[in-house]
């Protein structure tokens, strides 16, 4: 009785332990990156301002098991988050909750505040910026390393990042990704879901234009903006989906004249920081 007890135990602490360790693998752990306080400096926010928005994002916060983006208003406060469009509901909740006691703490007196995370981005204001496209203020953050020809554009990375820039304006959640796993290149791309098409297209269209100036000769690089983001490494950072299950194509009859089988599909960090208003 006693060794069947123990057996008992031992069986559940394993399964205590495999849940524990299947919970950390979901739930990632928030990776801050940035956050600016934005308003005039005399204009600091009143107790019922701090207190009106404690409460909206309490509530936005409540919304991220289920979306990976939302907004909403009241009170004269304006407030939304993106979560990066790969991670799971547990995961952006979490960055969702740390961010918006983080912006609070760090952005006490301030009417309007941005916080980005690696997994997700959490903004507020006392006007209505919901649709409009903003891509300031922005930061620039970049690999210390260089690719092998550091003077000129590294057009692989671009040529994920365009066809990603065509692509994920047209799409219900504006988030995407890229990648030559032969070439260990991946992208990503993502705009908030308050933007139209034509504004997250103008938005990613503008950031990509600052690879330019800041980081085309580095292996890796990131620009983050209120309204978009882009993304270019040469590890993989993002979760990667799982590719719909192919239809076998049925034998051809031989006819004596040659097949060609052609395959189209997506080709699926030290870091310096810019602020750039």
């Amino acid at each position: 009785m006693i060794m069947l007890s123990f057996h008992k135990s031992r069986a559940f602490l394993v399964l205590l332990m495999i849940s524990a360790l299947i919970s950390s693998i979901d739930c990632q752990e928030a990776t801050y990156n940035a956050h600016i306080c934005l308003g005039a400096a005399n204009d600091t926010a009143s107790a019922n301002f701090r207190s009106n928005l404690s409460a909206q994002l309490s509530s936005l916060s409540s919304k991220a098991t289920v979306d990976s983006f939302y907004n909403d208003s009241s009170d004269g406060i304006y407030s939304l988050y993106l979560c990066r469009g790969d991670v799971s509901g547990s995961t952006c909740q979490n960055c969702v909750d740390t961010a918006a006691e983080e912006i609070q703490e760090r952005c006490t007196s301030k009417k309007s505040a941005i916080i980005w995370y690696d997994q997700c981005m959490l903004r507020y204001s006392d006007t209505n910026f919901f649709g409009e496209e903003q891509t300031s203020p922005r930061l620039l953050m970049w690999n210390t390393k260089n690719t092998t020809s550091p003077d000129e554009p590294n057009f692989a990375a671009l040529a994920l990042i365009y066809n990603l820039i065509v692509q994920v304006p047209k799409s219900e959640e504006k988030f995407g990704t890229d990648e030559s796993v032969t070439e260990s290149r991946y992208a990503l791309v993502q705009c908030t879901r308050d933007l139209n098409s034509s504004s997250c297209t103008s938005c990613l269209s503008e950031l990509s234009k600052a690879i330019q100036g800041c980081c085309q000769g580095k292996i890796g690089w990131r620009i983050l903006a209120p309204s978009c983001n882009l993304r270019y490494e040469q590890t993989l950072f993002y979760v990667q989906q799982s590719p719909p299950p192919t239809t076998p194509v049925p034998p051809q009859p031989d006819n004596g004249e040659s097949n060609m089988n052609i395959y189209l599909g997506t080709a699926r960090n030290s870091s310096h920081l810019l602020r750039l208003d």
